[in-house]
């Protein structure tokens, strides 16, 4: 009986990955030393999870999905940065307005800024939103 696929973490590739650069061994040395498949060691290599032109890293996710709207979803974060470091108030229905906004200068005519995707915007860039009270905000 074939032994079951095991996923990867970031943090455990780029842990071959170092290991692999450090040593004196071929690829499919490597690969059968750690009990690993040659094909997934040459993907894990190909691929260089997290590197430093990746957007910050989750090291526990095992898949890195990029957004099918990249661009709206960086001017969306520049905007959220600025605001912050103004500390202007920032709303779901502000950042809608904006997603949208910066969808119709991008010339993004399929994207439609829901609730659902917003969601995965606010988890993907860990943000969260609450009341700014206190004299300082």
């Amino acid at each position: 009986m074939a032994s079951k696929r095991k996923n990867l973490s970031f943090a455990e590739k780029n842990e071959l990955i170092e290991k692999f650069q450090n040593s004196n061994l071929s690829k499919a040395a490597f690969a059968k030393a750690n009990s690993i498949p040659r094909t997934t060691f040459n993907n894990i290599l190909a691929a260089k999870p997290c590197s430093s032109n990746a957007q910050i890293c989750d090291q526990e996710r095992k898949r890195q999905r990029l957004p099918p709207y990249e661009n709206v979803d960086k001017a969306l974060l520049s905007c959220i940065k600025y605001a912050r470091s103004q500390n202007a108030p920032i709303s779901w229905n502000v950042l809608k307005e904006k997603s949208l906004e910066f969808a119709n200068e991008l010339d993004e005519s399929s994207f439609v800024a829901s609730n659902g995707w917003l969601q995965r915007f606010n988890s993907r860039h860990n943000l969260s939103f609450k009341k700014l009270c206190g004299e300082a905000a």
